[in-house]
This record gives structure tokens, sequence and C-alpha cells, in this order.
């Protein structure tokens, strides 16, 4: 009988899981709400009954926050994640936790080209590093590195909550506003669905409009209609996610590329301002020759924890 594996990738909200054999990419997949570790310790023993009750070997969890020894919580949530617990009631040996911008460092090798839209630069350059981070309820960041031999090492990252830096004197002049609010303002803040709401208020208000009501879909459709407050907001967000991508690709010597792994940009791609990303990307002063041949990747896939966290079962696989 083949070893069989639970993987799950939650976010605080739902949770998306599959049972998997060593070596195999996640096929069938499911997903449930799970908002607190008893809902979704239910969910996965229901679902785990209905599937016969296989043997499992091991069990790898992924959320958006840091890991302290074996509890990991989620950063813009109540779930956490406690590892002894989820062994014992769910009657694993061996349960990992893994940051969810982690597990989707660990999919970037298993990418195939139709999943991927190259952003400018040149092919990736074999053995360097590579880094991911994506927009999302904040804003994820992980890296990959070669080991050396024949695989990669994935290290989770809090990156994402590095300081924002402004680009010219307009977006200064909505970092200030942010400022009101909250003293630090980051990426994570800012690259975010509710964080774009909050730069289209600061743009209303700056030019003495009324801050726009209504949730990120609303705002979604008043770009699409030409809004000027709207259509400034994602413009930003373009330049922003540009100049935090080639920052991040400094820090890492990412000269493999940077994958952008969002599925909530997946919803708005024509808002997507790919010039401004690149011309931002670029943007690194002395630098700029260093940055002009790094590839940066928009991820089309919108589902990659789970095929991240398969590669950890793939027997004589890198992680």
């Amino acid at each position: 009988m083949s070893d069989k594996f639970l993987l799950v990738d939650a976010d605080g909200a739902y949770a998306r899981f599959a049972v998997v054999e060593a070596g195999e990419p996640p096929a069938t997949v499911e997903a449930m709400p799970a908002s607190s570790l008893d809902e979704l310790i239910e969910v996965l023993s229901q679902a785990l009954a209905k599937l016969g009750g296989p043997r499992l070997h091991g069990a790898a969890f992924s959320a958006p926050g840091p890991i302290f020894g074996k509890t990991l919580q989620v950063t813009h949530a109540d779930l956490k994640l406690d590892a002894d617990v989820l062994s014992e009631r769910l009657g694993v040996a061996e349960v990992r936790l893994v940051n969810d911008f982690t597990a989707r460092a660990m999919a970037m090798p298993l990418l195939g080209p139709e999943a991927l839209e190259q952003i400018g630069g040149a092919p990736p350059k074999g053995q360097a590093p590579a880094a991911a981070l994506g927009p999302s309820t904040g804003l994820g960041v992980s890296i990959l590195n070669p080991d050396g031999f024949v695989g990669w090492v994935a290290t989770a990252s809090e990156g994402g909550h590095a300081a924002l830096a402004a680009g010219s004197a307009r977006e200064c002049a909505v970092i200030e506003h942010l400022r009101l609010a909250n003293p630090y303002v980051s990426a994570d803040r800012v690259l975010s669905d509710g964080g774009l709401l909050e730069v289209a208020a600061a743009i209303a208000q700056l030019d003495g409009h009324a801050p726009p009501g209504g949730d990120f879909g609303q705002l979604v459709a008043a770009a699409r209609a030409q809004d000027p407050i709207a259509r400034e907001a994602f413009a930003l967000f373009s330049s922003w996610l540009g100049s935090v991508s080639g920052d991040l690709a400094l820090v890492a010597g990412a000269r493999s590329g940077v994958y952008i792994f969002s599925p909530m940009m997946l919803g708005w791609t024509d808002l997507f301002d790919r010039d401004l990303c690149r011309t931002r990307f670029e943007a690194k002063g002395r630098m700029d020759v260093y940055m002009r041949d790094i590839p940066l990747y928009l991820v089309l896939e919108a589902d990659c924890g789970l095929l991240g966290l398969s590669a950890l079962y793939a027997g004589s696989g890198p992680f």
C-alpha cells in the first residue's frame, strides 16, 4: 500500500486540502470554511472519514504567519495551528507546519511555462536564488535558494512587513496620509485588497473628495469604469508591487526571478499595469543594469500552496 499524506492550506477563513501519495502532486482538492483550529480539525476528520479513513504517514499544513516552535499563528485571523494538537486529534504521527509563502516558493520549480506570464527580463540564471511574493489579505514573501547539489531550500520570510518607500512626491503624500491612521506603513499594509481601499480613500481625501464607499469589488468596478480615483489606486499598486519586487530581488540575489503569487490579482489582471510594474522593478539607481535581466513572473495558477507542500513528500525531493 502506498504511503499517503494529508496536505492542508489554510488562511483563517477557508482551508483547501488533499490526500496524496508520495511523489505525486495533488489531484483532487477540496475547500471548506475553517476559521478556528477546532473547526479545521472537524472538517478534516469528516473528509478523511468519507475517504475511508486512509492511514496517513504524515501531514503538512501551510498558513500565512510566522512559526514559533510547534505553532503557527495566522497573521490576519484568529486561527492558530498547533502541531501537537493536530497530530493527536487527527491521529497523524508527524505534522509539519509551513509558512504559506514558503509552500508557494517550494512550488516554483514545479510550475510549467503555461502557469507563468513573464513580465520582462531574460531567462533565469540557473542555480541562482529565486523569490516569491504575493498580495492578498497581506503580502507574503519567501526565498528559494539552491542547495549546491541537485535541489532547493525554501526559506520563510516576513519581508512583506518591511516599510514601504515612496518613489515620487505623490506617493510620499499618499503614504503620509496613510500614516495618520497607522504610523508604520508597510508593504504588507498597502499591497492587499484592504490596502487598496485605504489607498483609494487617501487619494480622494488628498484631492478634496469624499472617500469612495463600497467594498473591494466595487473599487474594481469603478476602475474599469474609468473612475480616476480608482484608476490611480491600481496604478500606485502596480508601481509599488514592482518596487517591492525589485527590492526583494536585490536582497535575495534572486537572479532566477521573482514570482508573484496572487489569486486576488488574477481577478483583475486588466487593471494591473505591467509596464509601470516592470519600470519600478528595474529602477534601482546604480543597480539598474543588474536588475534588467532578472525575470519577473505573474503566476497564473490560483492555488499553489498544496503543490508546494507535496514537494515535502517527494521521496528524494529537495525539501
